[in-house]
Formats: C-alpha cells, structure tokens, sequence
C-alpha cells in the first residue's frame, strides 16, 4: 500500500472508524527477528482475499511509519531510530549535532498506535510488528498472534538470509529484541492484556503456511470470518 492509499485511509475512517460499535476483523503479528511475521501476513492476506470477494484484506508493515514520515518531512529511518531508542539517547545527539529537532519517541508512538487502532477498528488489517498487539489489543474481534522459535534455529536462519556470520547474526536478533520490547512495553502500559497474544506459536515446527491455515479455522469458529462451504 503507497502513502497516498494509507494517508487517504486514514483520513477518510478517523472520524467514522473511532465511532464504529463493532472493531475488526482484524490480526496482529509479533515476531522474534528470524521469524516469519511479514511472510505470514502475506500468506493470510492471500489466502483470505480468495475468500473475500472485496479483496480488502491488507499487510500494514513500514506504512505507519511512511506515512508519518510524509506527514512531518521527517526521514523514516530517523522516525525509526527515535520511536526504539532509549529515552533520551538519541533525540539528544541530534541536539547536540545542533540539528532539527524530530517528534519525540512518546509522540512517534502515539501517532502510528492510532494509526493501528483505526487500521484495526475499521477491520480488514493485517498489522505486523511495531507493537501492534499491544496497542490495539483491547480491541474486540481480532487476534493477536506471536510467532517465536529456538534461538539457535533464529540465529542459523539469519546467517542464512542476510549472509551473516554467527555472531553478527545473534547481535542483530538481540538488537531487534531490545528495540520491539521497548515499544510492546510503551502500548501495554495503555492497554494492559495478560496475557499479551492470543496465540503463540513455534516458527521452528510450524510453518507459515500452517499457521496460516491453523488461523483461518480460527476465525470461522470465532465468527471473524464465515465459513466455507464443507464439500
């Protein structure tokens, strides 16, 4: 989805989607680095859009922090940087480098978190990463799903898609770590839910070919989706 489709989204649902009775149907994926989380969502959208004659199910990945970015003039990666970082570490090197000043990480957050929710509220969203589950998960109607595996399984699996070596590879994965708790840790805080994902599952013996079709049950039996019409 471009910035202008999500910026368009947005604008037309902010008002409408806040005030919608009914939220979803809608997912969130939370993934340890190594995992499947964006090829799951596109598995899902996939295979959902072939049952949906609209074709309205979407994977919303780096678009919340796109947008933001065409919102403020504000380099995304830098918006990255700010909204993971610890408190103060890096808006204040900016300062000091006597650069312009960027959104704060709190306002970075709250911004792409309502994003999520009218993503989420208006149904239809695949939402991955960026503590999604946190920040939409008191929202009925959806599912929140973490996919996590062994670390050395993470770790030989890294080294095999980025072409990393062993140690570079476990250092990205505790980088990413520490970043993702960060921001599952800010949105809990608003919306507290134990536990935290509906559903966890183990990438090492479940593929995402069969998480997706376990997910899909899942819905029909939750009325989140209709059911097929048993051959």
């Amino acid at each position: 989805m471009s910035k202008t489709t999500l910026s368009s989204y947005l604008r037309e649902h902010s008002d409408g989607g806040q005030k919608k009775k009914d939220s979803g149907p809608y997912l969130t994926i939370s993934r340890q680095h190594g995992c499947d989380g964006l090829e799951l969502g596109q598995v899902l959208a996939e295979k959902l859009n072939q049952r949906d004659e609209m074709q309205r199910w979407k994977v919303y990945f780096k678009e919340f922090i796109q947008q933001l970015s065409a919102d403020t003039g504000v380099p995304e990666e830098l918006l990255e940087r700010e909204r993971v970082s610890k408190p103060g570490m890096f808006k204040d090197f900016l300062r000091g480098l006597n650069k312009n000043p960027i959104p704060d990480r709190v306002e970075i957050r709250k911004q792409t978190g309502l994003m999520m929710r009218i993503v989420a509220i208006n149904g239809y969203g695949i939402i991955i990463g960026q503590g999604g589950a946190g920040a939409v998960g008191d929202l009925a109607n959806g599912l929140t799903l973490r996919i996590e595996a062994p670390r050395e399984w993470r770790i030989a699996r890294v080294c095999r898609l980025e072409s990393l070596d062993r140690n570079a590879a476990a250092a990205k994965i505790d980088q990413y770590e520490q970043e993702q708790l960060r921001l599952r840790t800010y949105y809990t805080q608003q919306y507290k839910r134990k536990p935290e994902f509906h559903w966890v599952f183990d990438n090492s013996i479940f593929t995402k070919e069969l998480i997706a079709d376990l997910v899909i049950k899942a819905m029909e039996e939750k009325n989140m989706i209709e059911k097929t019409a048993q051959k």
